[in-house]
Parts: C-alpha cells; sequence; structure tokens
C-alpha cells in the first residue's frame, strides 16, 4: 500500500514538473527571441454598450476580406434562421498564427469580461493571452465605435426597461462594482429615476470606459464621476489608429479599410457596407414623442463628459477622412 502511494506521489511529481519545464521554456524562449521580428499585432475592440458595437464588429467578422480570403472563418448560417441572423451569436475563427488577429466578443467571446473598458483591457489582456495562446510579445491595437451621447444613452435606457442590467460587467475599481450591483437604477424605474440614479454606470459611460486614470477609489466618498477622466479618454482616443462614429458608419468601415492594422494583409476590403438605418428606430421615436426640452436638457448637463468627448471625436474623426480619404474636408 505505501509503495502504491510512493509511486503514486513520484508520478504527480514528475507531471507538475515537466508542466513547469514547458512554462518556464515558453519564457525562457519568449524573452531571449528577437522581439522585433516576433512581435504579434492584435486588434482589441472596446465595446462600448449601445453604440451600434454588434453590428460593426460582426461586419468585421463576416463581411471584411483580406485579398480574397475573409477575415474569419464564421458558422454558416442556415436558411431557417436567416431571418433571425441579428440574435445568432456564434463565435467565427479568427486566428493567425495560432491566436485570435481580434478580440471581438464575436471572435473570442468576452475575453476579459462584458463590456471591457480600457483599463480592464490593460491589466487583462496581457497575461490572459500569454495563459491561453502561449508566451508572445504583442502590441495589442485599440479601436471602438462611439455614438451620440444623448441618443446612446436613451437608447441603454430602454435596453434596461428591457431586463438588461450588465451586473457580470466588470469596472476598473471594486468599490465602483460594490456600488452598482447595490444600485437600483434598472429595477422597475422610469427616466427622471434612471437620471437621478447615482451609480447609474449609463451616465458617461463612453468616457468612462476610455478613461485610465482612477481617482480615490478607496476613499468614503467615491462616486461614479471619480472613474471619469475626460483627458485620458481624448487621448487614448487619439492614439487609436481607427475608432468610428455610428452616425457615420460608411465613412466608418472605409476608415477602418485604409488603417495600417488593416493594410498588415496587402488589401483589405468590407464585401458589404453597413446601412445607416439599421440602428433601431425606436430610440429616436422615444425622444421625439416622450422628451421634453427639460429632459434633453437635464441629459446633456450629466452627460456633459461624453458630449466634449463626442464633440472632440467628430472634429478628429472627419480630420482623419479628409486626410486618409479626401472625403467630408471642410
Amino acid at each position: 500500500m505505501v509503495k502504491w502511494k510512493l509511486v503514486t506521489f513520484v508520478f504527480t511529481f514528475l507531471i507538475i514538473c515537466t508542466y513547469i519545464s514547458s512554462i518556464l521554456k515558453q519564457q525562457v524562449k519568449f524573452l531571449t527571441n528577437d522581439t522585433k521580428q516576433n512581435i504579434r499585432t492584435t486588434l482589441v475592440f472596446i465595446h462600448v454598450q449601445k453604440t451600434g458595437g454588434s453590428e460593426f464588429e460582426r461586419s468585421i467578422v463576416r463581411r471584411l476580406y483580406f485579398g480574397t480570403q475573409p477575415s474569419c472563418r464564421c458558422p454558416i448560417i442556415s436558411r431557417f434562421n436567416r431571418t433571425k441572423r441579428r440574435n445568432i451569436k456564434l463565435r467565427c475563427n479568427c486566428l493567425r498564427n495560432n491566436e485570435p488577429w481580434l478580440i471581438s466578443r464575436f471572435s473570442v467571446g468576452w475575453l476579459c469580461g462584458v463590456h471591457a473598458d480600457w483599463i480592464t483591457y490593460h491589466r487583462c489582456l496581457p497575461s490572459k493571452m500569454n495563459s491561453e495562446y502561449g508566451f508572445h510579445e504583442r502590441n495589442f491595437v485599440y479601436a471602438t465605435l462611439l455614438r451620440e451621447p444623448v441618443a446612446r444613452f436613451i437608447s441603454e435606457y430602454l435596453h434596461t426597461l428591457r431586463g438588461a442590467t450588465w451586473l457580470s460587467e466588470r469596472l476598473s475599481c471594486q468599490k465602483a462594482q460594490q456600488l452598482r450591483n447595490q444600485s437600483v437604477c434598472w429595477k422597475n424605474t422610469n427616466l427622471t429615476d434612471f437620471i437621478l440614479c447615482p451609480f447609474n454606470s449609463a451616465i458617461n459611460r463612453q468616457t468612462r470606459m476610455l478613461s485610465s486614470s482612477i481617482n480615490n477609489c478607496l476613499s468614503s466618498s467615491f462616486t461614479y464621476s471619480n472613474l471619469i477622466n475626460i483627458k485620458t479618454a481624448k487621448k487614448n482616443l487619439e492614439s487609436m489608429e481607427f475608432f468610428g462614429l455610428t452616425e457615420y458608419l460608411y465613412l466608418s468601415q472605409r476608415l477602418f479599410e485604409q488603417s495600417t492594422y488593416c493594410k498588415l494583409f496587402r488589401t483589405c476590403s468590407f464585401q458589404l457596407y453597413l446601412e445607416q438605418n439599421f440602428l433601431n428606430n425606436q430610440t429616436y421615436d422615444y425622444i421625439e414623442k416622450n422628451l421634453t426640452t427639460i429632459d434633453l436638457n437635464r441629459i446633456r448637463q450629466i452627460n456633459n463628459d461624453d458630449i466634449e468627448l463626442y464633440r472632440f471625436a467628430k472634429k478628429l474623426f472627419f480630420k482623419r477622412t479628409c486626410q486618409i480619404l479626401g472625403i467630408a474636408c471642410q
């Protein structure tokens, strides 16, 4: 009996040693390689809620071609399900060098949590990719889609009425996570309560998700505004070689085609371009029929950082369309 226990222990010990040895070999190889030659570029899409990100990311995995080859290998949608195409959540195979070239809900799912933001991705991705796909030097290239703030805010409000909470979304500060989870912003609320809710993560969401600075995270006086830093959000947005605007999807796709990242694959083009009217008109109908001037002013006031960021983004966007595409020059 003792002999068998000893054999089992030795066998287990050898397995553990072999595993540790393989990990160490990967690390040594990673550290000793010529990093310039072995750098892998990975596109990371920061998906802000209710910006049309799902439709845009879906167009990348299903409609984008590198030369004559599709950017990703996607499951074939049967004729029976074709009418429900937008509801299908099948992942596509977007592998290059045995790892995904695109970090998106449609390629790898929520790899760093639901709707991961700038800080979460920067904290999570390097170790996550090394764990999942081996140790390599990687250059993470970030992209996102922004939307006019009032429409985005109302769209999120209407979505909460349908039961959405995004409670599984990781926030960059544990105190914020606790306060958000205790909040009742999404429970049987009307628009006034939604606006006044002190821990409503819909407020200035776009700026918060692109910010890279947190203030007073452990303070007893912590509020959601401590997660928002308009200066770093602008800086991070400007550092992105590509970002798009929901209100200008065709131009956004054209800019994506001309990005340096896309050109790593020589020729890069969409087979079909998104139609601007894909957005749910329910949002705009609600704004037109239900919001008073007071409501609109209140929404603009509480989302002042998002409005400032969007103005900055729109100006930068059209500067790029003019410089890169020779379109919409003013």
